[in-house]
């Protein structure tokens, strides 16, 4: 099953009542993937504002840094969580002591104090008028990559994870 057959499955249900497999497929095909393609392309177009815009007061210093710091930061959650989580997961398994599901939601409240950070950074995302289109499509894509990481969090934490707490 692909995640476009996820998401045309999964219409007439709410996203709580999906299945654990299709759910688990979602976050890793679709959430993870598409979070993974994102990052370092969002990397590149700060640099690029950081490096033409120098000058400019409106331009979010360290906002490459910043960037940098969620990929690292996101991509290091995704293979933990993917190797030590969602694997034992599959098929409703019994759930596992030893599955480290604390420290998994521990992992999300970092990730939402950088997207936080970025959010203060850009002024929740506010393009200044003296923005190129390269800065305000760098401000679209980073708000969408926002909004879309919080609904994974969210998923996760809330509709995921309490199937598998003792």
């Amino acid at each position: 099953m692909n995640y476009q057959d996820i998401v045309i499955s999964s219409q007439d249900t709410t996203i709580e009542d999906l299945d654990t497999d299709v759910l688990l497929e979602l976050i890793q095909r679709g959430y993870d993937v598409g979070h993974l393609q994102q990052l370092p392309k969002l990397h590149r177009l700060a640099r690029k504002i950081e490096a033409v815009h120098r000058a400019n007061p409106d331009v979010p210093k360290g906002i490459t840094l910043a960037i940098k710091k969620l990929e690292y930061m996101l991509t290091d959650h995704i293979e933990r969580e993917n190797a030590y989580v969602l694997r034992r997961m599959e098929h409703d398994q019994p759930p596992n002591p030893h599955t480290p599901i604390a420290q998994m939601n521990e992992e999300h409240s970092y990730l939402r104090q950088q997207l936080r950070k970025l959010r203060r950074m850009t002024r929740n995302y506010r393009v200044p008028d003296s923005a190129c289109r390269s800065w305000q499509r760098f401000y679209r894509e980073l708000k969408t990559l926002d909004v879309s990481l919080s609904e994974q969090i969210y998923l996760e934490r809330e509709v995921l994870f309490p199937r598998f707490q003792f």
